[in-house]
């Protein structure tokens, strides 16, 4: 009865939230377990829980879980908070911002000049290859510096939504969810997984942070610095999670890209609305039809098109039926 319970149980959760989310809470308690256990010694710790009937050791065992399960869903509600959190939102008129913000207008101006030697055919071999490092660089940064954020993950992402907004006239927050329905599936499942991997990556952080943190004041406390190999590391684990978020962040930004370039055309043509006769004009309409999403103005001249798809299966009904 128990094994089939469990079965289905096990079946009902989906292997990435297992992962992605399950997962870091039952490592960070996990590695709080095995800090405790050595604090107390480990063949200690072991004898302690040989100590308990078989009742209680069922009991702490479900109550474990039961932690390691709600911590997982609280985790898992705070994503949105915690990934604004790591963009650098809360930095935004500090220092460190205003500093990034300068950096990024020298490299635009470097990049000017820079392509400016190079249509006149005036610069060097070191030149050339400065303007290709910064074309590369700058691709994952704002455009404005002025919407500079204070990380490099908060770049990363600020510049993926400006490309839409910057391009084609599209606020990506009001037409994302028209967009989403109309993604091919190899794209959808790409995003998926860029953002789970990114998403995993600041948990991890925010965990090993937390880890770092609580436990090495709980051993200083007790004054058994042997024990601090076991909470110190988790700091620089932390940083090398963030720095790997980065990875996984890029390719999510590349493909928001994608799915602007090559399916906004596909909502335009689902609400019937007219299509951009150009890139040059496109802009305008996609800031026209942002417009009317929001607050239903509509602009002069806007007329629904005909769905040719639908015009054509007509016709093609009335030549079989003629």
């Amino acid at each position: 009865m128990f094994q089939e319970f469990w079965k289905s149980l096990s079946g009902s959760f989906e292997k990435r939230w297992l992962v992605n989310v399950f997962g870091p809470a039952l490592i960070f308690w996990g590695g709080g377990l095995w800090v405790w256990a050595q604090m107390e010694g480990v063949d200690n710790a072991l004898k302690l829980w040989k100590g308990y009937a078989t009742e209680s050791q069922i009991f702490l065992g479900v109550a474990g879980l039961l932690l390691v399960f709600l911590s997982a869903i609280l985790l898992e509600s705070f994503a949105g908070p915690l990934l604004r959190f790591y963009e650098g939102y809360w930095l935004r008129w500090t220092a460190l911002a205003n500093r990034r913000a300068k950096g990024l207008r020298e490299m635009l101006e470097r990049r000017r000049l820079l392509r400016t030697k190079i249509v006149k055919n005036q610069a060097t071999a070191a030149e050339r290859a400065e303007s290709v490092r910064l074309d590369a660089e700058l691709v994952h940064r704002p455009q404005d510096p002025d919407r500079s954020m204070p990380t490099q993950l908060g770049d990363i992402l600020r510049a993926a939504e400006d490309y839409a907004r910057n391009r084609y006239g599209l606020d990506p927050v009001t037409f994302w969810p028209r967009l989403f329905s109309h993604l091919s599936d190899p794209l959808r499942e790409a995003l998926d997984t860029a953002q789970a991997q990114m998403d995993l990556a600041l948990r991890l952080t925010t965990l090993m942070v937390f880890h770092g943190i609580i436990w090495s004041i709980i051993v200083s406390a007790q004054g058994q610095w042997n024990v601090l190999w076991w909470t110190l590391p988790a700091l620089l684990l932390a940083w090398l999670l963030w720095r790997a978020a980065h990875q996984p962040a890029t390719s999510y930004a590349g493909l928001l890209r994608s799915a602007f370039d090559v399916h906004r055309l596909d909502v335009y043509e689902s609400m019937h609305w007219p299509l951009p006769t150009s890139p040059r004009t496109e802009s305008s309409c996609g800031r026209e039809l942002i417009v009317y999403l929001v607050d239903g103005t509509v602009a002069e001249g806007i007329i629904y098109t005909k769905d040719e798809k639908e015009e054509d299966k007509k016709e093609d009904g009335q030549d079989s039926g003629s």
